[in-house]
């Protein structure tokens, strides 16, 4: 079995200097980590990590936290994608994934603390951001380290996000100059996340500068009725803004239904459904999903591992329309 001590001697340096060059060391010099990383891979060695975890009290884990309801689910393409961006980043560390999912809030509560108090993990990443979240305020109150993907309601909280406003107003402009639209839907969850709340005062920016008319529907997904009542109620639309491809999908798939020979454009976020399933006049927003788990994953570490980065306590991810 291949040793500290073997990685060492082949790389000319101390045990020590393996080992904390191993483990991303701050104050171990870039190149060392590169080179001695490559002898330990070339030479097959395997980090003993329940020996590491008794020294540390820290499980070679991170928590992965979905959402309660809507589309947070692990088959909704975008955290399928931010997952694989945070898990390229873990394998590199030793490190495995544990998700965290369940149907209410009290039986996630009951999940992370179990993650915490059985399975010593103790770092987490949240797929979502919400006021007065019960798992956000459990992990500061316990001093746990935790990266959110979206806009944190504490200050002091590490984030990584895009910038929602923008991308709302951007998406929407490009709806209005390159579609002759008159009174356009701004389609959202019933969740009325965060991101959303974003992308909607974006929508409402580019809107008020086109002196546009615009109307609110909120997608429910297991009924319809209420969507193809609004529809009915606007005949005129012949256009939409939804947060999220499932949703608007859900709304084209009402529209076409109440008016199956009407044209209707639309933009979405995400690009997370497959081409083929597109209508010809849509349109969504890249915001880089996988982009977002890796940077996750480089905040989340960063105490021990770049400190400028830590000062920072967030990244910004961009956005493109394609």
């Amino acid at each position: 079995m291949v040793t500290i001590r073997d990685i060492a001697k082949e790389a000319g340096v101390s045990p020590s200097t393996a080992s904390r060059a191993l483990n991303k060391n701050p104050h171990i010099s870039r190149e060392t980590i590169e080179k001695i990383t490559k002898i330990a891979d070339k030479l097959g060695y395997m980090p003993d990590y329940n020996a590491k975890n008794l020294t540390t009290g820290e499980a070679s884990a991170v928590g992965v936290i979905f959402p309660v309801g809507g589309n947070g689910t692990p088959a909704n393409p975008f955290y399928v994608n931010v997952l694989s961006g945070v898990n390229d980043e873990l394998i590199k560390r030793g490190y495995a994934l544990s998700v965290a999912i369940t149907k209410s809030i009290d039986d996630l509560k009951k999940n992370v603390k179990s993650m915490v108090y059985q399975s010593k993990i103790k770092r987490f990443i949240l797929l979502y951001s919400q006021k007065n979240d019960p798992i956000a305020k459990f992990l500061r109150d316990n001093n746990l380290r935790f990266v959110v993907i979206g806009q944190p309601m504490n200050k002091n909280d590490y984030y990584v996000d895009n910038n929602n406003v923008d991308a709302g107003a951007a998406a929407t402009r490009y709806l209005i100059e390159t579609n002759d639209v008159y009174k356009i839907a701004f389609i959202h969850s019933r969740n009325n996340w965060i991101f959303e709340q974003q992308r909607f005062e974006g929508f409402q920016k580019a809107i008020g500068d086109a002196n546009l008319k615009f109307v609110d529907v909120p997608v429910d997904e297991t009924n319809n009725d209420n969507v193809k009542n609004i529809i009915r109620l606007n005949s005129d639309l012949d256009g939409g803004v939804a947060t999220d491809d499932l949703n608007a999908m859900n709304f084209i798939d009402s529209f076409n239904q109440v008016y199956p020979n009407l044209d209707f454009h639309m933009i979405g976020f995400n690009n997370s459904l497959p081409h083929v399933l597109l209508e010809k006049n849509y349109k969504t927003m890249d915001l880089f999903p996988e982009e977002m788990g890796v940077k996750a994953a480089l905040l989340l570490f960063s105490d021990r591992e770049n400190k400028d980065i830590d000062k920072k306590q967030h990244l910004i991810v961009g956005y493109q329309i394609i």
